[in-house]
């Protein structure tokens, strides 16, 4: 019966040192999610593509709509 009892303490002891090491990871993670210069301008780079490439099939939508406009006719 007493083995009972030290394996159960035992086990008590691992989930919370489980329950210490996730809280500290979610912690950690949330910690480092920090935006720092290289990140904005990745983000700034990354939004000029993207208005880049709106542009461009705009621009291609436009010269469609022109040709179909003057297949027609």
């Amino acid at each position: 019966m007493k083995s009972l009892f030290e394996n159960l303490k035992s086990t008590q002891n691992s989930k919370i040192l489980v329950a210490f090491f996730i809280v500290a990871s979610a912690v950690f993670a949330v910690s480092g999610c920090e935006k720092g210069p290289a990140e904005k301008a990745g983000e700034r780079i990354d939004q000029g593509v993207e208005n880049t490439k709106d542009a461009y099939q705009e621009g291609v939508e436009e010269i469609k709509d022109e040709i179909d406009d003057h297949s027609t006719e």
